[in-house]
């Protein structure tokens, strides 16, 4: 499945987009830990100078560094563009045309892909980890490495990172080029937290037993598969259900690549089955999203006023949606030349 010359051809296209990745995560890991060593030090020396307060490095600033915070965000976005590279721009550039003239079939070019991507992924994590948990058990901070457990900061953040690029490899074995599985890979990464918050909204807002829905359900963070890259799920369930989606996305991965039709490389999506559904979705909540927006201008106290304010933005955004989302799927995008 590794075979060199596969590797080779596979790594010309995301070297680039690998050695952007290593940066974000040496960012992340050492050079943050060793920032956040002085800072607490700032905060040490401030304390002293206040006899009622003492402070103690806390958990959630121990798990900033290694499984949470900004640089999580970028390294997730880092990922979906890694998995978009392998496949997506391999698509606009026609150039999965050759790949599948080679004597591989195509559940060893998708293997490929995948070990390849989250191979690189896995070590990167590895190669940061260990340097910046170093740097703290040798500072007078060690104690807060026993505020944290293992699944919160390596195994749970570790095998996130491997789902999320998964997932996105698996989305892209859906769609025709590289910007639609960007846009798809996102979207259904967040669909669970996004459908609650629309749905929530409209209830609340024609006041139809909005009680059912307003709490947050732990079940839907665990189906959000964006959660599992930024550190959110550091728990043994979380764990657990990382590895179960990531071999369901592999094995999702490896059927649909191996029916994939090359006639509609460029095209919006590859499979045309999917293309109502998919329409069907991102309309719903692009107008529902229109509704939530332009329903949040009218006054609080303005009850009917706030619901006919919520159809006119879930029209005006539904007609929107129809018009782009006719155009978009017309599209073929193809262009010449290196993909990376």
């Amino acid at each position: 499945m590794m075979h060199k010359g596969l590797l080779q051809q596979n790594w010309k296209q995301i070297k680039l987009v690998v050695w952007i990745l290593l940066v974000i995560f040496v960012l992340h890991m050492p050079l943050q830990a060793a920032l956040s060593i002085e800072t607490w030090n700032e905060r040490v020396e401030q304390a002293e100078q206040s006899e009622e307060y003492v402070y103690e490095v806390q958990a959630w600033e121990v798990q900033q560094i290694f499984s949470e915070g900004l640089f999580s965000f970028f390294a997730a976005f880092t990922i979906a563009f890694l998995a978009a590279v392998l496949i997506g721009l391999e698509r606009n550039t026609r150039r999965n045309d050759f790949t599948f003239s080679l004597p591989f079939s195509r559940k060893q070019l998708f293997l490929s892909k995948w070990l390849l991507g989250s191979g690189t992924i896995a070590l990167f994590f590895l190669i940061n980890f260990f340097p910046a948990y170093w740097i703290i058990s040798q500072s007078e901070f060690s104690y807060a490495l026993t505020t944290v457990t293992w699944i919160e900061i390596f195994w749970g953040p570790l095998f996130g990172y491997v789902f999320f690029f998964t997932f996105c490899l698996f989305v892209g074995t859906m769609t025709g080029e590289m910007i639609s599985q960007m846009i798809l890979s996102f979207i259904l990464a967040f669909l669970p937290q996004i459908m609650l918050i629309l749905i929530q909204e409209l209830m609340r807002v024609h006041d139809l037993l909005y009680y059912l829905v307003s709490s947050h359900p732990r079940w839907v963070d665990y189906l959000t598969p964006f959660y599992y890259a930024i550190g959110e799920l550091g728990e043994i369930a979380g764990l657990l259900l990382s590895i179960l989606f990531t071999a369901a996305a592999l094995f999702g991965g490896i059927v649909l690549y191996e029916h994939n039709k090359l006639e509609y490389n460029g095209e919006f999506l590859i499979f045309k089955s999917l293309t109502v559904p998919f329409l069907v979705m991102i309309t719903v909540i692009i107008s529902l999203f229109g509704g939530l927006v332009v329903s949040s201008l009218a006054p609080w106290g303005a009850d009917a006023l706030r619901i006919i304010s919520y159809w006119i933005g879930f029209c005006t955004f539904l007609l929107f949606a129809v018009l782009i989302l006719k155009r978009i799927t017309a599209m073929n995008v193809k262009f010449s030349g290196k993909a990376i």
